[in-house]
């Protein structure tokens, strides 16, 4: 079993999947709040202090809109650290919930708190690694059974010690090993998937040879139809004038000025000139990324300019310098392919790029990606 896929969070490996999509965090704290809500007011006559259930329920609510706000599609990759929040709020309110119901005669297997905290681990898994889910849920599956048995074993309960932690953790420990497995199967799966990304990426000096000899046959080109008609008929005239004399000095310096553009173009530049994509980049930023962030950029782009489904003139890159020195690059796709599909043909170029750039970012609404070159890149 290859345990590199227990290091890899969904989000990771597959940004696009309907997995990872920010709308997931929300959905489940709306499931869990119907559901806790629901039983709170249920079993209202059994409960010591329902009003503290309820401010329970609003922090495990809280914890899981953490997650959605953390995880909009402007913002960087889910690291462990940023979890510290929600698993924090989620820890508060299992013990409000707790000590809410220390003079409850409501029965264990009725108490929401259980299927809050799994559904907390559970809006966590698309942006953890399963390896981190199996540590999250461990850990609030004893803390969940350890609350339980300290809130509802009373002298009136029949249920033994033992049976109450095990009825109080159960619904994180199947929450845990749900999110888990579907988590590694999707990261397993992505990655058999994606296992030719790093061949699509063509070799760097070969694209840059390519380039060059297009670049020079576009110059040669353009320069023979300016100059071979004026060679032309001086020979044929047989004689230098003074027309000749200023018609030649115009020529060089427009042959000149041709010249120092297309040395001072970047890389970018020279390799997508096509009325198919804009390129914005004043500062010529482009010429400080390094091979791999090259590579990376330059076949997510010929993907998309190859597609017969994208629009003419409706790819856009920018090009930004930034206060602390890196460059920040923002690519507008305009792509009439279903959502599978289009997800199919970006992830490759996706995943190449955040393994070479930072705080890479997709927002399906505006076809928008951004990413950001780090100040210590160099060419």
């Amino acid at each position: 079993m290859d345990t590199r896929s227990f290091r890899i969070s969904p989000q990771q490996i597959d940004p696009l999947s309907w997995y990872t999509r920010p709308l997931v965090p929300a959905a489940l704290a709306a499931m869990m709040l119907l559901f806790s809500v629901g039983s709170v007011v249920i079993t209202w006559q059994q409960l010591a202090e329902p009003g503290l259930d309820i401010v329970a329920i609003l922090l495990i609510v809280a914890a899981c809109l953490t997650v959605q706000f953390r995880t909009r599609p402007m913002r960087g990759a889910f690291r462990p650290v940023h979890a510290i929040l929600p698993l924090g709020l989620m820890s508060v309110g299992l013990a409000v919930s707790t000590f809410a119901n220390l003079h409850s005669v409501l029965s264990v297997q009725f108490w929401w708190a259980p299927v809050g905290v799994a559904t907390v681990i559970g809006t966590l898994s698309p942006f953890s690694s399963p390896r981190a889910v199996i540590a999250y849920g461990a850990v609030f599956s004893v803390l969940t059974g350890l609350a339980g048995t300290i809130a509802f074993l009373v002298p009136a309960q029949v249920w033994p010690p033992l049976s109450v932690f095990v009825v109080a953790s159960s619904s994180v420990v199947v929450a845990t090993v749900a999110a888990s497995v579907f988590s590694w199967s999707l990261v397993q799966r992505t990655r058999s998937l994606l296992s030719w990304a790093g061949a699509v990426v063509p070799d760097e000096s070969a694209v840059q040879a390519t380039a060059a000899d297009h670049v020079e046959r576009k110059t040669v080109a353009r320069l023979g139809a300016r100059v071979a008609p004026f060679l032309e008929s001086v020979a044929d005239a047989g004689e230098v004038t003074e027309r000749d004399r200023a018609l030649a000095g115009q020529l060089a310096r427009r042959l000149r000025s041709d010249l120092v553009e297309s040395a001072n173009r970047s890389w970018l530049d020279a390799i997508l000139v096509s009325g198919r994509i804009f390129v914005v980049d004043p500062e010529r930023r482009a010429n400080h990324m390094n091979a791999a962030q090259r590579s990376a950029l330059r076949g997510l782009v010929l993907a998309a300019l190859s597609n017969p489904t994208t629009d003419a003139g409706s790819l856009f890159i920018e090009l930004r310098g930034q206060a602390d020195g890196s460059t920040a690059v923002a690519l507008s796709l305009d792509l009439d392919l279903p959502e599978g599909r289009r997800s199919m043909m970006l992830a490759p170029y996706y995943l190449a790029l955040q393994m070479t750039v930072g705080d890479v970012s997709w927002d399906p609404a505006r076809e928008l990606l951004r990413f950001e070159v780090p100040r210590t890149t160099k060419p």
